[in-house]
C-alpha cells in the first residue's frame, strides 16, 4: 500500500485508511508505505544509479515489501496530469531494474514481483475527456506500460475520482464505497 499525498486529512489519506482497513478484513497483512509521512527521499543518490545498492535503508524496506507483497495499491493525486514528484522519486529508487524487474537480450523484461495485480486509486480535478482523449491517458500507460508490466504485474485496476476540489461529503463516501467494492474485489481475487 503506497500514498503519495502531503495531507493527512486529504481524500486520498482517506482512500488509503479505507484500502488498508478493506485488505486486513480480508485477512491481508498491510505494509503501508506513506512517502510523506515516512520523510521518503525520492531523489537517487549517484550510488544507486545503474545498480541494485539501497543508499538508504528506507528504500530498502520499501523493496523488500513491494517483492513480498501479493497485491499492490497505490494512492496518488493526479498532478499535472502525472504523479506526484515524490512517487516518480518511489519507482525509480523501488522498482528498479534489478530489483523488480530484469532486463534480458533484445528488451525482453522478466518480472520479479509475486504480486500480479495492482490496483491505483487516483484523485484529480480535470476532467477525464481531458486525461483520455486529449493525452492519450498518460497514467494509464506510466502504470500499466512502463512500471508494472516490466514487474511482471498483469492485471492493473484503476479507479479515478473527479472533481475531488469542492466535492461534497456525499459524493465522496459514495468514491469510498466505490473503492471497497473495488478493494474487496481485488482481495477476493488475490486470496
Amino acid at each position: 500500500m503506497v500514498l503519495a499525498h502531503p495531507g493527512a486529512d486529504s481524500f486520498c489519506a482517506a482512500l488509503a485508511t479505507q484500502a488498508v482497513g478493506e485488505l486486513r478484513a480480508h485477512g491481508f497483512s498491510v505494509a503501508l508505505q506513506d512517502l510523506y509521512a515516512d520523510g521518503f527521499d525520492p531523489r537517487m543518490p549517484l550510488a544507486e544509479v545503474g545498480t541494485t545498492f539501497m543508499a538508504d535503508e528506507l528504500v530498502s524496506r520499501y523493496a523488500a515489501e513491494v517483492l513480498a507483497a501479493d497485491v499492490i495499491v497505490v494512492v496518488h493525486p493526479v498532478w499535472f496530469f502525472h504523479v506526484p514528484g515524490i512517487l516518480k522519486g518511489w519507482v525509480d529508487r523501488v522498482l528498479r531494474e534489478g530489483i523488480v524487474y530484469e532486463l534480458r537480450g533484445g528488451g525482453e523484461s522478466v518480472g520479479r514481483l509475486m504480486a500480479r495485480s495492482a490496483l491505483l486509486l487516483n484523485t484529480a480535478n480535470a476532467p477525464e475527456s481531458v486525461e483520455a482523449e486529449v493525452l492519450g491517458d498518460p497514467l494509464d500507460v506510466f502504470w500499466r506500460r512502463v512500471v508494472f508490466a516490466p514487474a511482471g504485474v498483469s492485471d492493473v485496476r484503476r479507479l479515478r475520482f473527479a472533481k475531488v476540489a469542492g466535492s461534497s461529503a456525499a459524493q465522496r463516501a459514495a468514491w469510498l464505497a466505490e473503492a471497497r467494492l473495488a478493494l474487496s474485489a481485488l482481495a477476493s481475487e488475490a486470496s
